[in-house]
């Protein structure tokens, strides 16, 4: 069943989850973009992260996983050509501060750094990678 269409067994057993959940006080949520990593899960697809029952279990999207370990991968990219462009724009409308200022922001860094989760779902042994800044980073560990 859809996100939206869910039927009534379905239902209760995520309201007796939400209930467990908050006994234990495990109640944080946050979403994120799966890169890839888990079979169940689209890659590049926005999915939500709860805490699980117990210590260092999440669940991804209603993919109950067991983290064994969590890392940063901190990684960006700059666009020379949208510097350049940056500069040229800036110079010719307002001089040679404005070139300096167009550079800055053309180009600009992406953030592309991601959370690597090692886990256990059963007897299976996985890698999955997520985007995250250090924020989100943060937001992730403080869930275990």
């Amino acid at each position: 069943m859809g996100l939206f269409f869910k039927s009534k067994e379905e239902k209760q057993a995520i309201k007796e989850h939400q209930a467990k959940l908050k006994a234990v006080g495990r109640t944080k949520l946050m979403f994120a973009t799966h890169i890839a990593g888990h079979p169940n899960l689209p890659p590049n697809g926005m999915i939500n992260i709860q805490q699980g029952i117990e210590k260092n279990t999440l669940s991804l999207s209603g993919n109950l996983i067991t983290v064994t370990g969590i890392e940063w991968d901190e990684s960006g990219t700059r666009s020379v050509g949208k510097a350049a462009a940056g500069a040229i724009i800036g110079g010719v409308l307002t001089g040679g501060i404005g070139a300096i200022a167009g550079a800055a922001i053309g180009g600009k860094k992406s953030d592309n750094s991601r959370a690597i989760l090692s886990y256990k779902d059963g007897d299976f042994e996985g890698t999955i990678y997520i985007k995250a800044d250090v924020k989100k980073y943060q937001e992730l560990v403080q869930m275990l």
